[in-house]
């Protein structure tokens, strides 16, 4: 990474993280929140960071969103009555996170705050789905 992408991958994920957009560190700090984080993104590793001070757990994106929903978020989200629901924060593609935004509404009454940079393949998505009745 050259000094200028991290310069400006610092300043964005310091922002984010530093209380910009309160809604992904209140989701942060809840207990039972999974992040879902994409490496290979400038960004990545910052927030793979972030989420590990958090002490949050982390998955990464792989290959296929959908399965990574299916397989491993979709069972964690599910809740009985005794369990506080839980939320999802991450930094993902814009298009990963456009299908996992659809498929996680989907099961729960959630709201949804996200902020996306950049434009084209290299768009990203900084997000936090938390359960509606949290507000």
């Amino acid at each position: 990474m050259d000094r200028r992408t991290f310069m400006m991958t610092g300043a964005w994920f310091s922002t984010a993280a530093g209380g910009a957009w309160p809604w992904l560190t209140h989701a942060a700090a809840r207990h039972g929140t999974l992040a879902v984080i994409d490496s290979t993104l400038a960004c990545g590793p910052s927030f793979a960071d972030y989420v590990a001070r958090m002490k949050l757990p982390a998955f990464e994106t792989g290959d296929d969103i959908g399965a990574l929903w299916y397989t491993t978020l979709a069972p964690r989200l599910r809740q009985t009555p005794t369990q506080t629901p839980t939320s999802l924060i991450g930094l993902i593609r814009a298009s990963d996170y456009f299908v996992l935004k659809e498929l996680a509404t989907r099961v729960g009454h959630m709201d949804e705050h996200s902020h996306e940079q950049g434009a084209g393949p290299i768009a990203h998505v900084a997000f936090a789905l938390t359960p509606r009745l949290l507000r």
